[in-house]
């Protein structure tokens, strides 16, 4: 189908849904909705869902009067707590028109021209999903850090005036990080298309068997663009997890999409670690079921991605136990708790059984449940 696409927020014939999941981000709200009004495709060629999961500060009157002074703006109210943004995107999904789907946390914001470039790529490369790099915004410690991304870039001469610190995401020295951790954390590239010896400005793939470091990048749903039959022919939702959904969402849509670009010189989001103690987003209040629901997230990707071949199993899940295994050691668990995390942990290894370093990593990690458990007999 023929698509026509006039820069400056003119007319594009196509619509973009782009879906809000709301509870209790009152503080933050009227920011990322004001990032998408103001986008420069225009917001007469979006379609806002804000989902308000019960809200009690105020978030349900906010997104109302924004769907009352702009047409583009749809406000819908659940009547029961889901308690976590799966529930919201789904139903976000469900009441979609858009012809394109894209996710933005209310707390966080996308960059002026976000939708437009991510909308220009899709189209141009005929691709299922096109997404770019982040920048995560640390309130507390007044720092930014760009996206982990496999390849190397030119982002230090493309935004000159940013202060950008290189991913870490296990906060010990850049030494340690670089030379240590971090080749540990995400394993050797696997280099099929692109090379890693100078800078990449654009990937694009016909699929994730092409270039499936693709999968050790951060499943950032919400910088990224979707077709919406990519979405709906595949019957691709979030899993119920607090924490972890939308790691299986992006795993399944990369491993089932027909055409995919990253964009590894541009920044489409800003994300925002809310890490003060009076104003911690879920993801930074660590207890059992947020460790619980991270290793699920890990079991299903790993299950979904069997049938791709080892290598993808790999870069699929590797990357994400050593977080999982440094978040767990700075928790505080009791005997049962670690019990139950051992025994999703186990379930892992029963389906991630393919691998030297997979198996010595997960082995060792095991090692450290059941050591905690005896001493905390």
């Amino acid at each position: 189908m023929l698509k026509l696409f006039f820069k400056g927020g003119i007319k594009i014939k196509d619509k973009i849904s782009i879906i809000l999941p709301i509870f209790n981000v009152g503080s933050h709200l009227r920011r990322g909705i004001n990032s998408l009004i103001n986008q420069s495709i225009g917001v007469e060629n979006l379609e806002i869902i804000m989902v308000n999961d019960c809200s009690t500060d105020g978030s349900g009157e906010i997104i109302d009067e924004y769907a009352e002074k702009y047409p583009s703006c749809k406000a819908i109210h659940l009547e029961k707590n889901t308690g976590a943004a799966n529930g919201p995107r789904n139903i976000g999904i469900e009441n979609s028109t858009g012809d394109y789907i894209m996710f933005l946390d209310p707390d966080d914001n996308y960059v002026s021209d976000t939708c437009e470039t991510l909308y220009n790529t899709v189209i141009e490369n005929n691709a299922e999903i096109a997404f770019a790099r982040f920048r995560r915004i640390f309130t507390y410690e007044e720092k930014v850090q760009k996206s982990y991304s496999p390849y190397l870039d030119n982002l230090e001469e493309i935004y000159p005036d940013e202060t950008l610190e290189e991913p870490n995401l296990l906060n010990v020295s850049n030494f340690i990080w670089s030379n240590a951790l971090e080749p540990l954390l995400y394993g050797e590239d696997i280099v099929k298309t692109y090379n890693r010896k100078k800078p990449v400005d654009v990937v694009k793939i016909n699929n994730i068997r092409e270039e499936p470091d693709l999968l050790k990048i951060p499943p950032s749903v919400w910088a990224r663009i979707y077709k919406r039959e990519l979405i709906m022919d595949n019957n691709i939702r979030f899993q119920k997890y607090i924490c972890g959904d939308d790691m299986a969402f992006t795993v399944e849509s990369l491993l089932k999409a027909e055409g995919i670009v990253f964009l590894n010189d541009y920044f489409a989001y800003d994300y925002y670690i809310r890490d003060l103690p009076d104003d911690k987003s879920i993801t930074n209040n660590v207890n059992v079921k947020f460790l619980a629901d991270l290793m699920d997230s890990y079991i299903y990707s790993a299950e979904i991605s069997k049938s791709y071949g080892e290598e993808i199993v790999n870069v699929t899940v590797n990357p994400h136990l050593m977080f999982w295994a440094n978040t767990w050691k700075n928790a505080s668990m009791d005997k049962d708790e670690n019990k139950l995390l051992l025994k999703k942990l186990k379930k892992l290894q029963s389906v991630h059984d393919k691998g030297l370093k997979t198996k010595l990593l997960i082995s060792s990690i095991i090692k450290m449940l059941e050591t905690s458990i005896f001493v905390k007999r």
